[in-house]
């Protein structure tokens, strides 16, 4: 039993106010509460006491128990903790679990009744899965505080802690044998098995999982979880793991050949826990429910249980978009604002074309296409400007001489965020994304030397003045079994070392496949600054780490530090959303404390020449600070733009009619668009064909289509507008991206300058102290929530998306936060999301921080809870099965949707790039077990919106494939799936009155197909004609592009 002194017992709402410190959330004029009780679980865990008398359990995050024989669940934690895998003390006082409310998981326990609630473990490691001793002295848990996960102990009189096993591979899952001297664990890796540790230290694997799972899986390979000893020690119950398969199984306790006996049904879906010895029988959880079943096999008997949680839904008026004004705005989409280095003018990147800006003075428009410029940076004389632009085909590097106006292209296989050394002979610059580069170009030749591959979307690079080193914010990874870390200084000598060609990425948790070192490649840790309890990290021999603030990061991997000052003294970078610099040597090692520089939102430094000052963005604006007093002074951008609305009168001759809504089609209609509204939806009459007359009589005239999970940036060019268009698409949402890009798109869009879908968006996703996107707010504090909003504010998110290691309290406030400016937010997360008022959750599975998604199992399936939160609380859900194997799927069984103009224009390589996902026999029944679930959701009343997560897979084509996923293997009639792709994401977003069907008074969103796509849904691939905002364009025309 846990002492109370010894581990100061903690109230639940100061464990809020310490891991949160916010103000009291304010109240909701109106509010709709609804009980939900659920009866399955989706990855649940439980526990039996050790009377054999209760059940604890840990359903949708929380603690709950009741009585063995099932029953009512009482909950004992709140639904904020994400508390799970309970244990219970052997004396059946005390139920241990982890949980996440202090930002980290963490080992709590609380009391079998609810009170006396304490945490076990500390600090900014992640612990997990505990398991109590059988002298109750003793916590044996997992934790990433060794730079892989190994085992370590907790002593429950004092909290001191003492590590088991170093292994070269993660090691997790920990159980403490009968008689307290033993310990079983997992591993994954060159050392997937199961593994016991004896008393006096020594390891032996008990199952080789990697061997023998080959052979019983057909090649697959096998996970193992969940391990447990049996009442005498002689035997081990584990979850064995695979893609398709998640079985019980029990082995001997003594080195065996094979993985042990298969205990559970066939294509039983068992989840991955510890399962619980009562005698000769094994409590787990399967098939969404708790479950019995005897050790020696035989039949299952379920245990039925209730839970009853409330859904607090607040309604609030969400701010949208005026379509009809035409009044001149200021720009807000600035892009990588760069000043020179004589600090008297600035480039940036606006309304789709490269400026220069006197300070105080008019901008000069240097480029003037419909083509992408973006990421401008001076040369040291000031005279010329490297830029990244798709003004030839794809994007480049490119100069521009200031004085001539002249520009060349420098490259000819892709690159960004380009960077002049400061001599001005070379250009480092990035190229690709996950794994990306790092190059640098000679401008007298052209010739490049790749200094760094393997990078997980770096930022920019920056030069040492001295010009031997260059320094980039890189992904930093605590382990490789989850992939978030935080983003750090890494420093490269590039004249010392080449790159090798074997690639060894950045992140801490890359080792060789062998799982030791590998110091015949010339691979050596090489750190600097204070690492006091951080991991090592793979480097190469020419680099080297500098830690600016333990456990923080610096930068979001993009283009807002670290940046060297001119004079080599300082580090300019941007962290907790705001500017710091810190001192540092010549090498570039820290020598001194950061200094704070701005307390508003900052982005974009760049250092004037004489290391006096900085001018940065700020949301919608440019500020220059001094180093010297502090001041900070505001730089004007006076540039305006307005909206582009196309004049005169359309007429579409509709052979048939899918207004977005109606199950049937209207036939022989006339569309009639005055401008950008359509006015008139009537029988066809010649009389009505005056103006542009599209013959669509024998077509299918739809709404737009509408994708509302994409991402991408300026760095997909000018075609991508083009692209989405050809698919029928006419509007997007972002949730997730840079948010200058997503303005300037929307500006450049909206303006004419370039043609694209009605661009919806957002920034980076508000994510937790670990990250693992580029561009991903690291919320360290409370202030950041206000920076991030007042950001979202200036620039006018159209959604706020928050990531999965913001705690869920966290999130609770963004969300209260986000409704008060009118802005949908939306994530990954189900629960307490859906509690709390979030408006939609995005994937059915996804990326979650435990390991295993609460929303989907192993197997693909769903449970009553998902379905049920969902349907009674009119939450959103973006299904996004396509990245889940749906895809792929869908190109092996009909190889002719690569067929196709588009295709070939857009991404000729697509149907080399599909890939089923093991036996297609599997990989069909796992895609019809996922694609189920929106079918599901829908029949019990939910709202399901159409999104893909592109380019994961091709933007546009997965959309469709996505449509064809969910009617071909999930059941979705075509008619729901339109609707879920025109009219309800319209709806969803606040704009069913403007677009998303058809119908006077709505905006000409319109798209032709050559068949019917509510008899056959692959009519979709079939787009002859889009009008989009009244404007008609052709296939045709939007393969060919503009004039270069």
């Amino acid at each position: 039993m846990i002492p109370r002194a010894s581990l100061r017992a903690v109230p639940l709402t100061l464990v809020l106010a310490f891991a949160l410190g916010w103000a009291p959330l304010p109240e909701s004029s109106e509010r709709a509460v609804i009980e939900v009780t659920i009866t399955e679980g989706t990855n649940m865990a439980v526990a039996l006491s050790p009377d054999g008398e209760t059940i604890a359990m840990d359903a949708l995050g929380r603690i709950w128990t009741l009585p063995a024989t099932g029953g009512a669940a009482t909950p004992l934690t709140d639904p904020e903790g994400d508390a799970r895998q309970p244990t219970w003390s052997p004396d059946g006082q005390r139920i241990a679990f982890q949980a996440y409310w202090a930002g980290d998981y963490d080992i709590w326990a609380v009391n079998a009744d609810g009170s006396g609630l304490v945490q076990v473990t500390h600090g900014p490691f992640d612990d997990r899965e505990p398991h109590w001793s059988p002298d109750g002295a003793r916590i044996v848990f997992s934790s990433d505080r060794g730079g892989t996960y190994d085992i370590w102990e907790v002593t429950v009189e004092d909290g001191s802690t003492r590590q088991l096993t170093d292994g070269p591979d993660n090691e997790y899952g920990p159980a403490y044998a009968p008689s307290g001297g033993a310990v079983a664990y997992v591993a994954d890796g060159a050392s997937t098995g199961v593994w016991v540790r004896d008393g006096s230290g020594g390891t032996e694997r008990i199952v080789d999982a990697l061997v023998a799972g080959s052979n019983l899986f057909t090649g697959q390979g096998v996970s193992p979880f969940g391990v447990s000893w049996s009442p005498d020690g002689g035997r081990l119950s584990y979850v064995a793991q695979s893609y398709g398969s998640s079985r019980l199984m029990v082995a001997s306790a003594r080195p065996s050949r094979g993985l042990g006996d298969l205990i559970s049904g066939d294509d039983e879906d068992v989840f991955p826990f510890r399962a619980h010895w009562s005698g000769g029988t094994l409590l787990y959880t399967a098939d969404g429910k708790i479950r019995s079943r005897p050790a020696g096999g035989g039949a299952a008997t379920d245990i039925p249980f209730s839970a009853t949680v409330t859904l607090d839904r607040p309604t609030y008026r969400k701010a949208l978009r005026d379509f009809e004004d035409a009044s001149s705005r200021p720009v807000r989409g600035i892009v990588s604002p760069s000043v020179s280095p004589l600090g008297d003018r600035v480039a940036f990147a606006a309304i789709g074309d490269l400026w220069v800006m006197p300070i105080g003075g008019e901008p000069v428009q240097l480029t003037d296409d419909a083509f992408v410029e973006a990421d401008p940076m001076w040369s040291p004389d000031g005279t010329r400007l490297a830029y990244a632009s798709d003004r030839g085909g794809s994007v480049q590097i490119w100069i521009h001489d200031v004085d001539s106006g002249e520009s060349r292209q420098m490259t000819r296989d892709g690159g960004g965020l380009p960077v002049w050394s400061p001599d001005g002979t070379e250009i480092a610059y990035t190229g690709g994304s996950r794994p990306a580069s790092i190059r640098i170009l000679s401008v007298a030749t052209g010739q490049e030397r790749v200094v760094r591959t393997g990078l997980n979307q770096p930022g920019r690079v920056t030069w040492s003045p001295d010009g031997q080193q260059v320094g980039v914010s890189a992904h930093w990874q605590y382990s490789s079994r989850y992939r978030e870390g935080v983003n750090k200084a890494l420093l490269i000598s590039v004249n010392r070392v080449a790159a090798q060609d074997r690639d060894y990425s950045a992140d801490a948790s890359d080792r060789p496949a062998s799982g030791g070192w590998d110091n015949a490649s010339g691979v050596s840790p090489a750190l600097s600054g204070d690492l006091d309890g951080l991991p090592e990290a793979v480097l190469q021999e020419n680099e080297r780490w500098l830690e600016f603030l333990p456990h923080g990061s610096v930068g979001t991997r993009s283009t807002d530090g670290p940046i060297w000052s001119p004079n080599g003294r300082l580090m300019a970078y941007v962290s907790t959303g705001v500017l710091w610099v810190i001192p540092v040597s010549p090498r570039g090692d820290p020598v001194g404390s950061p200094r704070r520089l701005t307390n508003e939102v900052a982005d974009d430094p760049t250092w004037v020449g004489d290391s006096q000052s900085i001018v940065y963005l700020t949301t919608d604006r440019l500020r220059r600070v001094w180093l010297t007093d502090g001041r900070i002074e505001d730089v004007p951008v006076p540039i305006s733009w307005s909206r582009s609305t196309p004049t005169g009168r359309v007429v579409v001759h509709a052979g048939a009619l899918f207004d977005g809504v109606s199950e049937t089609l209207q036939r022989n209609v006339d569309i009639v668009i005055d401008g950008n509204r359509i006015v008139r939806v009537d029988p066809h009459s010649d009389a009505l064909h005056t103006g542009q007359v599209v013959d669509a009589s024998d077509g299918y005239v739809s709404p737009g289509l509408i994708e509302m999970h994409t991402h991408g940036g300026l760095a997909a060019g000018e075609q991508v507008g083009r692209l989405w268009l050809s698919f029928g698409v006419t509007a997007i949402r972002i949730p997730a991206g840079d948010p200058y890009d997503v303005s300037e798109a929307r500006e450049s869009i909206a303006s004419g300058r370039r043609i694209g879908p009605r661009t919806f968006g957002t920034g980076g996703t508000i994510d937790g102290s670990r990250i693992y996107y580029s561009g991903s707010p690291s919320l360290a504090s409370a202030a950041q929530i206000e920076l991030e909003m007042q950001r979202a504010e200036a620039l006018r998110y159209d959604v706020v998306k928050t990531y999965v290691r913001l705690p869920d309290a966290v999130q609770k406030r963004v969300i209260v936060e986000a409704h008060a400016l009118g802005m949908p937010v939306t994530s990954h997360e189900l629960y307490p999301a859906v509690a709390n008022g979030a408006d939609g959750v995005e994937h059915v599975s996804g990326t979650s921080r435990r390991g295993y998604s609460p929303k989907v199992t192993r197997m693909n399936r769903s449970y009553q809870d998902v379905v049920q939160l969902l349907g009674q609380s009119g939450m959103t859900i973006t299904p996004t099965v396509g990245i889940s194997g749906g895809y792929g799927v869908i190109a092996a069984d009909d190889p002719s949707v690569f067929d196709d103009r588009r295709v070939e224009a857009f991404f000729p390589d697509a149907a080399q790039r599909a890939r089923v996902r093991g036996e297609p026999d599997v990989a069909r029944r796992m895609l019809r077990s996922m694609a189920s679930t929106p079918q599901r959701v829908l029949e019990a009343g939910g709202v399901v919106v159409m999104g893909t997560d592109s380019p994961i897979n091709p933007r546009g084509l997965s959309l469709i494939m996505e449509m064809e996923a969910l009617v071909r293997y999930g059941g979705m009639s075509a008619l729901d799936a339109m609707r879920a792709t025109t009219s309800v994401s319209a709806e969803a977003m606040g704009y069913g009155s403007d677009f998303g069907s058809v119908r006077p008074g709505m905006l000409a969103d319109l798209v032709v197909f050559g068949a019917n796509p509510l008899e056959d849904i692959r009519a979709v691939r079939d787009v002859r004609t889009v009008i989009k905002d009244g404007r008609v364009h052709t296939l045709a025309e939007l393969l060919q592009g503009p004039q270069r």
